[in-house]
């Protein structure tokens, strides 16, 4: 079973009806039984990084997530806000403190005049097919982006960077590291190749 974390700040519906399509059987959670039974774990988001932060808080999720993610090594996936929270911090509406699973910060995109948020179709440059997360998707499909701030690419060896997205500035849109996955662009909106990066993410 797929939990997704419900701390009020995510299109869950949208992700769940994208799980469910691919036939796996998802609950929207934050009860913590639920999130302890499940196989594995999605955290989506959209809105800003301190209203995420403070809604894990509110709902007992931080340490929660924690027990699930770094100490029982669930694998998780974060998608769009939901990534961004695994970073050590966010810098929108201040600096907030994220999980910190990450050893990476939020900042806002340097866009060189371009519109902000980065909203519509986007490529990636897609890194090493052979950790499969992007297995079946090329350099020519397009994902759905929504976003003002975002993950700066770093040669660090902390993760596994799977893509990067450039729109102003290059930043990651994907990554590895363990049992923790993360995307910047909604897979659950981005259609064929969107449903085929969920399914290689809950078979990898």
């Amino acid at each position: 079973m797929i939990c997704i974390i419900d701390y009020e700040l995510g299109n869950t519906v949208s992700v769940q009806n994208a799980v469910r399509k691919l036939g796996y059987d998802c609950k929207i959670s934050r009860d913590e039984n639920i999130i302890s039974n499940s196989d594995a774990i999605i955290l989506p988001g959209v809105g800003s990084f301190e209203k995420g932060t403070n809604n894990l808080k509110k709902y007992n999720l931080v340490n929660i997530l924690n027990n699930e993610v770094i100490i029982k090594k669930k694998k998780i996936l974060g998608i769009c806000l939901g990534f961004q929270l695994m970073c050590n911090k966010g810098e929108e509406f201040g600096t907030n403190k994220g999980l910190s699973w990450l050893n990476l910060n939020v900042t806002k995109i340097k866009s060189n005049n371009l519109r902000l948020p980065h909203v519509g179709w986007n490529k990636l440059k897609i890194y090493r097919n052979d950790i499969n997360f992007f297995k079946g998707v090329s350099d020519r499909d397009m994902f759905y982006f929504n976003h003002t701030y975002c993950i700066q690419s770093r040669n660090i060896s902390d993760f596994i960077t799977l893509a990067e997205c450039e729109y102003g500035e290059n930043f990651i849109a994907a990554l590895k590291m363990n049992n923790i996955y993360g995307i910047q662009p909604h897979p659950e909106k981005s259609q064929n190749q969107g449903l085929q990066v969920l399914k290689n993410f809950f078979e990898n």
